[in-house]
């Protein structure tokens, strides 16, 4: 008798998995990925323009606060798959930011339509 009613739990709990199993797939198949997203791309704006002045070129960023750029972040500037400079952010507001070029690589020029990516260090 004991052994007939373990073999019933046993086939029934394994049911009960399968169903739970299941049922969350069905449900996580089911939300549409853009649910979870932000609005705002995270940690990356284009450059809307460069700004000559007599110190120092000011790199205006259409993105800040709002796509997590802080103020003393640094930014990595690419255009496609290429590298060209570096920026350190001096002034971020909701919806734009600014900041001063660090560093260009091989003579390249930041430009509108590039974009800024605030650099971060990835542990192992």
């Amino acid at each position: 008798m004991h052994r007939l009613l373990t073999s019933r739990f046993s086939k029934l709990a394994s049911l009960l998995l399968c169903g739970v199993l299941a049922a969350g797939s069905t449900v996580s198949a089911s939300v549409p990925a853009f649910v979870k997203e932000s609005l705002y791309t995270p940690y990356a704006a284009k450059v809307a323009s460069v700004e000559s002045t007599l110190e120092a070129d000011i790199v205006i960023i259409d993105g800040g606060l709002e796509q997590g750029i802080r103020l003393g972040m640094v930014c990595t500037v690419s255009r496609g798959l290429k590298s060209v400079g570096e920026l350190i952010i001096i002034e971020s507001r909701n919806d734009r930011a600014a900041g001063l070029i660090l560093e260009l690589v091989d003579d390249s020029i930041i430009q509108a339509g590039d974009i800024a990516r605030v650099k971060t260090l990835q542990n192992s």
